[in-house]
């Protein structure tokens, strides 16, 4: 009985976090930071610009179509991962709590997959700061890599989102979406939002 009563009130907690998650996050401002969220739909001859995308070394191992503000990520080659990135200015969000979130709709697998990366597909964050006062340079300060689920398997649409402070030492920032399986995912309505300092 007591493994029972003590079942239940982790059950109850967790969803009271996850209730103060969505309640806090409902409250973000709803000027979106990002721009470009439809990938260059209403204006293709702009393409995916500030997006950026990068890959491992080697064959180009995937492609990217936008239809309709839906991004298509599909694996081709060999290759072990793809990024697609924005880099909002750190500078102005120092001190800041953002959210980055999501549509997000997923066919992959990790089936044959043979490197050591996290398997799956979704949101990035990554945080640079604390430049050196002597050597100069600034080092990681916040990573949040595929840190949601679902990030593998076959879904339909769902939201996906990463909360996270930016330190008061921010120099640079990136957001996006990272593909780290096989198969393909795609990405719609992206925003980064302003939920107080």
């Amino acid at each position: 009985m007591r493994l029972v009563v003590l079942i239940l009130g982790v059950l109850l907690a967790g969803c009271q976090l996850a209730a103060n998650d969505s309640a806090a996050v409902s409250q973000c401002s709803s000027d979106n930071l990002l721009a470009n969220t439809d990938f260059g739909s209403s204006d293709p001859a702009a393409g995916l610009s500030p997006w950026r995308g990068s890959q491992h070394a080697g064959e180009t191992s995937f492609r990217t179509r936008v239809n309709n503000g839906e991004l298509t990520i599909e694996k081709i080659g060999t290759q072990p991962w793809y990024r697609l990135v924005q880099a909002p200015r750190a500078r102005d969000l120092r001190g800041e709590s953002l959210v980055f979130r999501a549509e997000i709709r997923l066919d992959l697998t990790a089936d044959e997959l043979t490197h050591g990366f996290t398997h799956g597909g979704g949101l990035q964050v990554s945080v640079w700061g604390d430049p050196d006062p002597v050597m100069g340079g600034d080092r990681l300060v916040f990573s949040s890599t595929l840190e949601h689920e679902p990030r593998l398997g076959t879904t339909d649409w769902v939201e996906v989102r990463v909360p996270f402070a930016v330190p008061s030492t921010a120099t640079r920032m990136s957001v996006g979406f990272l593909h780290q399986a096989n198969g393909s995912m795609q990405v719609r309505n992206p925003g980064l939002y302003r939920c107080g300092s």
